[in-house]
């Protein structure tokens, strides 16, 4: 991609990546890590035109999220998950894979380094996606404490 002077990466995180959760340390650890290793990415590849993304898929319905739901570790575990698809917070999967087209075609480049999520409304997203950049919003940052960038 930088010897072509083009091209957008996308890593997956999830809902553990900006929130703690009770037995979610390796899970949500991983997915910061992730991030944040999107966004530094992003800042040593922004100068040839390669640009990264973090994309949280949403709460889908898959072989992982049903052995949440009906496994006894799932329930002991993650005994919140069935809560969330009682409330519909679960999306389909396509909603996660137009955005990533969309990311793949250049319409969100504005927010490269910057966590979206299929649960976005992309033309939402489009029109508020110079504001989100400037505010330094959708990245993990520290709140309430100034940190300059290298």
């Amino acid at each position: 991609m930088i010897a072509r002077g083009k091209g957008r990466i996308v890593n997956l995180v999830g809902g553990g990546t900006g929130n703690s959760f009770p037995h979610g340390s390796g899970y949500a650890s991983s997915k910061a890590a992730i991030m944040r290793l999107t966004e530094c990415l992003n800042d040593t590849t922004t100068e040839h035109r390669v640009f990264a993304f973090a994309v949280d898929p949403g709460l889908v319905r898959s072989a992982m999220t049903e052995a949440q739901l009906f496994s006894d570790a799932g329930k002991t575990y993650l005994p919140g998950i069935q809560k969330l698809f009682d409330d519909g917070v679960n999306i389909e999967p396509s909603r996660a894979a137009l955005l990533i087209a969309d990311i793949a075609g250049g319409r969100f480049d504005v927010l490269a380094g910057r966590l979206l999520r299929g649960v976005d409304d992309r033309d939402v997203l489009e029109k508020e996606m110079h504001a989100v950049a400037a505010a330094d919003a959708r990245a993990l940052r520290f709140s309430m404490i100034e940190q300059q960038k290298l």
